[in-house]
């Protein structure tokens, strides 16, 4: 990994951890998505990291939310570019959002249309910051998003806004939540929009009540109540936190990352489309784990185990104590990953 201003990384067996270092509370920057977009960027590309976790590098501090300077900085930024116009009548509304929803569209069909894109938003950053911020922070989120990894966000810390949005990309977030930590989004009291993502990923994370409570009231959650309703997947005492969070990562990185990734494009794609197409895009996951040979191992293997420890029971002489207990050491066989030695 490269040297970065604002984060450091450092690895744990297959997990790699990458810190946020922002003082005094790790206020999110155009600057850092930038680094955090280069780090992602390089450890898709590395087989030997199989688990992704961003946590702050000050000690009980994730992030406390976006910064507001460089927010405010858009109110004249936008008006440079005409942007503030297009909302303004339903016709041009529908054209700015055809046009943005394109770019973004050829950005994930095409790599170099992506650095095209943020080279020329950068390029024009120094007359008007709107559409780079826009874009680098749009495709920092689908970047975490769509890692071919398991990823993980470890909140040690007061999480808001741009925090919370961020948070969202993960597959797990894990909270302290034993040192009066809390969890918002509380934009609305400023009188703007989260405007990081959460308008859309919030509800289909937390369902439509939830987000929409979430966001209109702009209070905080702590961590048990976040838990409750699905934004945090569990919370720890700050004493046993990174153990935890460590041990999960263990755990994890014993899946096999082709099923990781096909899971991941089934759950990501088939939310933004039909039933119908899901299912479609499902069954060409399948196609592609089956046609691996770490698969196929995988199925002898435990076709082997089955007629070891399952396939020979007599169920006349079994009670349901046994029984259960032969299912409960299958399942436990099979979640400590110790089918096949996985590569990919």
């Amino acid at each position: 990994m490269n040297s970065y201003t604002y984060f450091s990384t450092r690895r744990e067996k297959s997990t790699l951890w990458v810190e946020m270092k922002n003082p005094p509370v790790n206020f999110l920057t155009v600057a850092m998505l930038e680094e955090l977009f280069s780090i992602v960027r390089q450890a898709s590309k590395d087989d030997s990291v199989r688990v992704f976790i961003l946590t702050g590098g000050i000690e009980d501090v994730y992030i406390m939310h976006f910064s507001i300077p460089e927010l405010l900085t858009l109110s004249t930024d936008n008006k440079k570019l005409l942007l503030n116009l297009f909302p303004r009548t339903r016709i041009t509304g529908a054209l700015l959002k055809y046009i943005t929803t394109h770019i973004n569209w050829l950005m994930d069909c095409f790599g170099w249309y992506e650095s095209l894109m943020l080279k020329f938003a950068r390029i024009i950053s120094g007359y008007s910051s709107s559409l780079y911020l826009w874009f680098i922070m749009q495709r920092v989120y689908f970047a975490i998003e769509r890692l071919n990894k398991i990823t993980i966000a470890a909140i040690n810390g007061n999480c808001n806004g741009g925090g919370t949005e961020l948070s969202a990309c993960f597959d797990f977030r894990f909270m302290i939540g034993d040192q009066g930590f809390t969890l918002g989004q509380p934009e609305v009291l400023i009188n703007i929009v989260p405007g990081g993502g959460s308008t859309q990923r919030l509800p289909r994370l937390i369902g439509r009540a939830k987000a929409l409570e979430f966001m209109l009231r702009g209070n905080q959650l702590n961590p048990q109540e976040a838990q409750r309703i699905g934004l945090i997947t569990e919370c720890f005492s700050k004493a046993e936190f990174r153990q935890k969070v460590q041990e999960f990562a263990d755990l994890m990185s014993r899946r096999p990352m082709t099923a990781v990734d096909a899971i991941k494009k089934c759950v990501h794609d088939g939310m933004e489309t039909t039933l119908r197409h899901g299912l479609s895009i499902e069954m060409a996951q399948s196609i592609r784990c089956l046609d691996t040979e770490d698969t196929k191992n995988a199925m002898q293997a435990y076709i082997k185990y089955l007629d070891q420890h399952v396939n020979s029971i007599d169920l006349q002489k079994m009670t349901t104590e046994e029984l259960n207990k032969i299912v409960q050491e299958t399942v436990k066989h099979m979640e400590e990953g110790r089918l096949c030695a996985f590569k990919k």
